[in-house]
């Protein structure tokens, strides 16, 4: 992701005109976010029901962001571009990426391929890869008007994703999850995609941020580095056959079960012995956080009842010096695997410390959704690579979306609140 030139005028709000006119004006009839908070520039949101059969779940999605998906051509190239053998792994992907572990999510994207035109390979592809690319900020904080009526204390998850593939911005979309019509779950997510990167129901919200593989093998927790690396390896090529699930698609499942949501406390004790490839998973309940530092079988666990906050690298990391922090990152520059965003590792340090010090220097008691949302659009926290931006509250019914910012273009720095 190079570096972009910044404008430092004030920017003006700007339409959504990356956004195709029959996502502006809605396939079924206008649906509205109803947020909370005003927003510069909210998604389209569509209802994916969950009663309906697994192939017909995403065609208003499919019908509106057609010619969008298509750019997965694109972004696929991108990503094979990064291996050392793109013209192999190209061939074999037409034969062998043709399936999810999850019977229920390859019918999704199937139906997905049928009404696009979108090769089933490309789209199996874009739904296993994109987990694996992201950089964010996530993290919960307690504040005062959370709930139903916005007048409860209780804990809300902030959430910025950023990205350096530039098509991905015009396919932001938020969705509902209706069942037997009703909503019961809401995502911020990216037309085409049947994981789960960043969700909320009430009790439970989730959000999944990039860690890199050399960070899980330089500095990952038991069992020992080469053992870990081997393992994580076999996983992806797992993944990538279709025997095992990603951890985006057990997150959905966490998002969309019918069963009552897990406490944070089952979350911390079951999940970081599933086998999973490296990342940083952020779960809010309404009154606690838990940040977990995934590598395959383990993680370190992190709570609070107050403020939690993880970006893209791990918290022991905080302690290196500026040049033994720059050796990590140029060991990302030059690995070998799914983890090249030095870019992002570069800045992570930077994102978590001004977040860090925003909720510093703020009274607990005042701190208000509001307050979050100023926080998360402050730079570098949100900055030339973010996608989108949220604040999402698991004690409203359905999950609340309380404020979702959509960065159809490139996040200016200065002076863009809407107050």
């Amino acid at each position: 992701m190079p570096p972009r030139t910044r404008n430092k005028s004030r920017p003006t709000p700007r339409p959504q005109s990356g956004v195709p006119q029959e996502a502006q004006e809605g396939i079924d009839g206008p649906l509205s976010l109803n947020c909370r908070l005003a927003s510069l520039a909210e998604p389209p949101l569509f209802q994916i029901n969950l009663s309906a059969p697994p192939r017909s779940r995403h065609r208003a999605i499919c019908l509106a962001y057609s010619r969008q998906i298509h750019e997965f051509v694109k972004v696929y190239d991108e990503i094979l571009a990064l291996t050392p053998f793109p013209r192999v792994l190209k061939a074999l992907a037409k034969h062998l990426m043709n399936k999810v572990h999850s019977k229920e999510e390859t019918e999704e994207m199937e139906g997905i391929s049928e009404i696009t035109g979108v090769p089933l390979h490309l789209v199996v592809a874009f739904n296993t890869f994109l987990d694996l690319f992201s950089g964010c900020i996530s993290g919960g904080v307690k504040v005062k008007d959370a709930g139903e009526d916005a007048k409860s204390t209780g804990i809300v998850h902030f959430r910025n994703l950023d990205w350096g593939m530039e098509a991905l911005r015009k396919m932001m979309i938020s969705v509902e999850f209706v069942r037997n019509g009703v909503v019961v779950a809401r995502a911020v997510t990216y037309a085409g995609y049947v994981g789960v990167l960043t969700g909320v129901r009430r009790g439970l919200s989730i959000s999944l941020n990039y860690r890199s593989s050399v960070i899980a093998a330089s500095h990952g927790n038991s069992p020992p580095p080469k053992f870990t690396k081997f393992h994580t390896k076999l996983h992806q090529m797992g993944l990538i056959l279709g025997f095992r699930p990603s951890i985006s698609s057990y997150l959905r499942h966490l998002l969309l079960s019918p069963d009552p949501p897990p406490s944070l406390t089952s979350l911390a004790e079951t999940l970081p012995s599933r086998p999973s490839s490296p990342c940083y998973l952020t779960f809010c309940s309404p009154e606690g956080v838990l940040v977990l530092e995934k590598d395959f079988t383990t993680a370190v666990v992190q709570t609070s009842d107050q403020f939690l906050t993880v970006t893209n690298h791990d918290r022991m990391m905080e302690a290196m010096g500026n040049e033994t922090f720059k050796q990590f990152i140029e060991q990302e520059r030059k690995a070998i695997d799914v983890g090249l965003l030095h870019d992002v590792l570069e800045d992570s340090r930077d994102r978590k410390e001004r977040m860090t010090e925003l909720f510093k220097a703020a009274r607990p008691a005042t701190i208000t959704s509001r307050t979050v949302r100023d926080w998360i659009e402050a730079y570098p926290i949100a900055n030339e690579c973010t996608h989108f931006s949220c604040i999402m509250d698991p004690s409203v019914e359905g999950g609340g979306l309380v404020w979702v910012r959509a960065y159809i273009e490139p996040h200016e720095p200065e002076g863009d609140f809407l107050r």
